[in-house]
């Protein structure tokens, strides 16, 4: 059972999260990404309420929070032009720091290198026109941050679902298969997933 503090402390945290995802949301319009603000702020929310009852009042759930909203953005970047910034990698590199004690170094280490090296073979074999260079350093810091089991079933989530949702879509609207999509916001799915693991 919550104490009465902490209950309020968790609601103003769920409520924190939804301000800075509004004020995300005017800078990505700002910037030009193609935003759907009550999907955005349907999603952190939920998001929110969920690590809030996973984790409680945590560093845990303030690193989920700031984990989605990094994700949000690289999704909505990557939505609208097929790239996302390199500093947002970093970000995510910075993130996993608070990880050390809480998931071992190695599983972490092989957590970057398991999704690294199978998402540059891909590249090297498909020409670059699977993944980009930002899926591959993103999600090889997601799976550096979120360790071997987080990282590789959080990867594999991420693409069975872009891969199930695209042949789906593509299918109903007469596209080839063969064309590209932005694959950050199945990813961000998946890692988000790896994180409560």
């Amino acid at each position: 059972m919550i104490s009465l503090f902490e209950g309020i402390m968790l609601s103003l945290l769920v409520l924190g999260t939804l301000g800075i995802t509004s004020y995300l949301n005017r800078i990505m319009k700002k910037r030009g990404f193609k935003v759907n603000r009550a999907l955005n702020l349907s999603l952190m929310g939920v998001i929110a309420i969920l690590l809030c009852i996973v984790g409680g009042l945590s560093a845990w759930t303030l690193q989920g929070i700031a984990f989605a909203l990094i994700l949000l953005y690289a999704s909505s970047q990557d939505f609208t032009n097929r790239e996302a910034d390199d500093i947002l990698w970093v970000m995510i590199l910075l993130l996993a720091i608070g990880n050390v004690g809480r998931i071992s170094s190695v599983s972490m280490l092989l957590g970057g290198l398991v999704i690294f090296l199978p998402s540059l073979l891909i590249v090297m074999l498909c020409r670059g026109q699977v993944l980009g260079g930002a899926d591959i350093k993103i999600s090889a810091a997601c799976g550096l941050m979120l360790g071997f089991v987080g990282g590789t079933v959080g990867f594999c989530i991420g693409l069975l679902f872009a891969i199930v949702f695209n042949l789906i879509y593509n299918k109903v609207k007469h596209k080839s298969n063969k064309e590209a999509f932005p694959m950050l916001p199945f990813l961000s799915v998946g890692f988000m997933i790896g994180y409560f693991m």
